[in-house]
């Protein structure tokens, strides 16, 4: 069933834009800071919290699955299932953001064509050179094309909704704003080290679609040397490889952000290049579909 309730999503995704006004997560600063504060109260530290936070909403959606699943032939933990991997998807569409900035550009309204970026660049800084936006918004195109989609899909197919919510929960609560605390908070270090754990894998097979649909020679070098690397740079090591991948894949040069029409080109190169690994993911899902290896 994971096939077809992610194609069914995907397509939602694509052709609704207002499934993202369902993905409200205002309730989680003050769920966070109320298990937080109830963690401490037992005189556990910040990693414990984050356990703890993650748990209840993983270990609720597990029982509720567990429970209901099975219903009307499965049809209803199908629908479930469907409106779990919705909500963790995004939040928000990178290939609508990106194309508006790109169309901001192409009618040379710098306003909107920085507007736009800021959406796809989200915490990071919007630089006023046009062409090191254009760069900034292609490193994070490349790298949030993990964290909004892949790594969502990755994991809803190898372990279910649970897997889903299990991973943008982490990406969620490490942001400071999801806590109201510092960059330096134990609680916000160890979501960084979870998220960074779950995003290995997809990463590195986001790096492989990006090499297998683009330049491979000169991809497949980049993936190689990603494969190790020191546990405590995880994070910034899977940002890394992919921003590099994918810029190699595109066969990226200097040349290409030299001007304000060339980079725009540039970026929906790397739109497009991104849009043909998720049909290779779709695809490699349908064969193991078939073969059973996949629900």
């Amino acid at each position: 069933m994971s096939f077809v309730t992610i194609v069914v999503a995907l397509i939602i995704e694509r052709f609704t834009p207002r499934v993202e006004q369902l993905r409200n997560f205002s309730w989680l600063p003050r769920y966070a800071r109320a298990v937080r504060a109830r963690a401490e109260g037992f005189g556990l530290g910040g990693t414990a919290a984050l356990a703890v936070a993650v748990a209840l909403p993983v270990v609720a959606v597990g029982l509720v699955f567990a429970l209901v699943g099975e219903v009307w032939g499965g049809v209803l933990g199908l629908l479930l299932g469907l409106g779990v991997l919705l909500l963790c998807l995004g939040p928000r569409n990178l290939d609508r953001e990106v194309d508006a900035y790109l169309e901001a550009g192409a009618l040379k309204d710098p306003e909107r064509e920085a507007r736009h970026a800021a959406h796809v660049l989200g915490d990071r800084p919007v630089p006023e050179n046009p062409e090191e936006r254009a760069r900034a918004v292609l490193e994070s195109l490349l790298s949030e094309s993990n964290t909004r989609l892949f790594a969502v899909l990755f994991w809803f197919m190898v372990l279910g909704p649970v897997g889903a919510v299990l991973y943008r929960l982490a990406q969620l609560l490490r942001a400071p704003t999801a806590t109201g605390e510092g960059e330096e908070d134990a609680f916000l270090q160890a979501a960084t080290r979870l998220q960074a754990l779950l995003d290995w894998i997809p990463a590195r097979l986001v790096a492989l679609g990006y090499a297998l649909t683009g330049s491979f020679d000169r991809a497949y070098p980049v993936l190689r040397a990603g494969l190790r690397g020191p546990l405590a740079e995880m994070a910034a090591q899977n940002q890394r490889l992919l921003q590099e991948a994918g810029g190699e894949a595109i066969l990226l040069s200097e040349a290409d952000l030299s001007d304000p029409l060339q980079a725009r080109a540039t970026v929906e190169r790397a739109s497009n290049l991104v849009f043909r690994t998720l049909v290779a993911f779709v695809a490699v899902l349908a064969l193991l579909s078939i073969a059973g290896v996949a629900g």
